[in-house]
């Protein structure tokens, strides 16, 4: 790389050039690039992602995926349950039945035909929905008749504190507070006697139809169980197959990382973002299977354990950003330190031919590189003969180098 500081310092002041502080058999050719590229390199590790991504919902696509069974019969079956004590202004509406346009009754895989038993219930469901409509019409009624009421007993009390106060001029009358009071209460229990007469109605469509209802929850039981197993048999055939995807993909390109590793090329730093892209990858693929193999019970489990003690759920969720560092860290510390060990390295100078202190293509016959000065030979203690200063054990009789 130019540096304007060192040919200053070199051709006006005439100074020597100062030596490198890097560690000798440091390969930075391997290591560095421009903010340019390494912004690309960047833009090259989420485009990987991304197209990964887009090829495991490819695949996702390959095995026929398991039909759902259809919401609308768990609701059907929910119309014509039958509870001891029910009010229905609850929360949760009694005699609610939604009619779903995209109920499907029959399904391959799994294999289930719901619709002779839907059908033979579906208008007893539909009934029970009109009589709820028509009970929550007579609660609103009984609500406003209710209303009319209190204000009619308010009017009536503010006329007899009037009335005893002798005023002329009186505001409320008695009379038509009463009238009032006593129409309200006749029309809450008329209402009250409707609302019983529709709920004994939709207890006797559920009671002529149980045995219907019982059916239909069997075969939705039996659904459901089929549904859970094809959709793990369908959940697996997926992850068999992203998992031979990002394998295949993550060995050559992982073969190819060390190939140019072996060369000393520049281009090892762009296979070892992609290797560790589709690395990434991989380890979705096997966390998405376990996930899907393991039973939820087991996760639930847990953070019910972990949500009694709030402090430690704390903790966690803390300490979790912090263990994936660790964790993931742990990991490409282990894997850069093997890969550029400086017995490695040098290997590869070696094998380039290449002085380890400056890169330059030197004669490993001769004691110097003609370069740099750097030794690249000493006397064997053993034999007193010429080897390679920094092998293990020297070229002519074998004996061990002492460090």
């Amino acid at each position: 790389m130019f540096d304007i500081t060192s040919l200053i310092r070199e051709k006006i002041f005439r100074l020597p050039k100062i030596q490198s502080k890097t560690i000798a058999w440091e390969e930075l050719s391997e290591k560095q690039t421009t903010k340019l590229g390494y912004f690309l390199l960047y833009c090259m590790f989420g485009a990987i992602l991304m197209s990964a991504q887009w090829t495991l919902s490819i695949i996702n696509k390959i095995p026929t995926r398991p039909t759902q069974v259809p919401t609308c019969v768990g609701n059907l079956i929910s119309v014509m349950q039958s509870w001891d004590n029910y009010y229905y202004s609850d929360s949760k509406n009694s005699y609610s039945y939604d009619e779903y346009n995209s109920c499907e009754l029959i399904s391959e895989v799994p294999k289930y035909n719901f619709t002779n038993s839907f059908n033979s219930l579906d208008l007893v469901g539909k009934q029970i929905n009109i009589y709820g409509d028509k009970i929550r019409d007579l609660e609103n009624e009984k609500t406003q008749a209710k209303y009319n009421k209190s204000n009619a007993q308010n009017d009536y009390n503010t006329a007899l504190v009037e009335k005893i106060a002798g005023e002329e001029n009186k505001a409320y009358n008695t009379n038509d507070s009463r009238n009032t009071i006593k129409d309200s209460r006749t029309n809450i229990v008329e209402i009250d006697n409707k609302i019983t007469a529709i709920k004994v109605s939709i207890e006797l469509l559920r009671s002529t139809n149980i045995v219907a209802k019982e059916a239909l929850q069997k075969e939705l039981d039996t659904a459901e169980i089929a549904y859970k197993n094809a959709y793990l048999m369908y959940r697996f055939i997926v992850a068999i197959l992203s998992l031979i995807f990002s394998v295949i993909v993550f060995s050559i390109l992982y073969r190819l990382y060390v190939q140019q590793k072996l060369k000393n090329s520049p281009h090892t730093i762009i296979f070892s973002i992609a290797t560790f892209a589709y690395g990434l990858v991989f380890l979705e693929v096997v966390g998405l299977f376990l996930w899907d193999i393991i039973p939820h019970k087991i996760f639930a489990l847990l953070l019910s354990l972990l949500s009694v003690f709030t402090p430690l759920l704390y903790i966690v969720q803390f300490l979790w950003p912090i263990l994936i560092i660790v964790v993931f860290g742990y990991l490409v510390f282990r894997i850069q330190k093997r890969l550029y060990s400086p017995e490695n390295i040098l290997k590869r100078f070696i094998s380039d031919k290449k002085c380890p202190n400056c890169g330059n293509g030197v004669d490993f016959t001769k004691p110097y590189c003609p370069l740099c000065s750097h030794e690249i030979q000493l006397d064997c203690p053993h034999c007193h003969a010429l080897t390679l200063k920094w092998m293990p054990y020297c070229s002519s009789c074998g004996n061990k180098l002492s460090k």
